[in-house]
Order: structure tokens, then sequence, then C-alpha cells
């Protein structure tokens, strides 16, 4: 299949990939605020996963203004035993994780509930 194509079936996801591919990465624990923003300035990137959709990686130059203006309010404490989507601006939220990825290094995985 080409991997430009593949959209997200499921979540919680079980496989990274970009236009290249799959890429050769694991799941890791969830995320809070405090450790995004130490990924963040170590040079991770995001993807947003959103069932039916393409994974969408968010460019280098785009993801602080991203995580402060997108992410920040609608993040799902990592410790959190459940969420109701109404409680995020827009009823929607994202529930982070870190993927270790070989070729990239760290990514956050933000997976979109709406």
């Amino acid at each position: 299949m080409d991997t430009v194509h593949k959209i997200v079936t499921e979540m919680p996801l079980t496989e990274l990939w970009n236009g290249n591919g799959p890429l050769d990465a694991s799941r890791g624990e969830y995320l809070g605020e405090a450790d995004i923003v130490l990924l963040l300035r170590d040079g991770s990137s995001f993807v947003v996963a959103d069932v039916g959709l393409p994974l969408w990686w968010i460019s280098e130059d785009d993801r602080f203004a991203f995580w402060k203006t997108e992410v920040k309010s609608r993040l799902v404490v990592p410790d959190a035993d459940g969420f109701i989507q109404d409680d995020y601006p827009g009823s929607y939220c994202y529930v982070a994780t870190m993927w270790k990825c070989a070729s990239t290094g760290p990514v956050i995985v933000l997976e979109k509930h709406h």
C-alpha cells in the first residue's frame, strides 16, 4: 500500500508511518505538559492521529505554535481514568504518547478524540 494514502483506522495506534513507508518505532509512555515541553526543546516533533485521516506530521517550524494554540489546552493528563471530550475547547482533545523512532528520535504522537 502507498503510505501517502494510508489512513488511521484505529486507536491506540500500533504503528507509525510517513510518505516513505513504515517507521521502525515503538510506543512508549503517556505524556503530560511538562514532558512535551522538554521533548519539544530537545527537537521532537508532533504527529496527529485521527481515525479516517492520514497521519499529520507537524513541521519543525510549526511545532511550538501548534503546541501553544492547538494542543496545550486540549491535552488529556497522562494519569486520567477517562475524559469527556466536551470538557475541552471545541469538544475534542488529545492523548499524547512518546514513540521511540530509530530514524528520527522521539516523536510525540497525539491521538485526537472527538
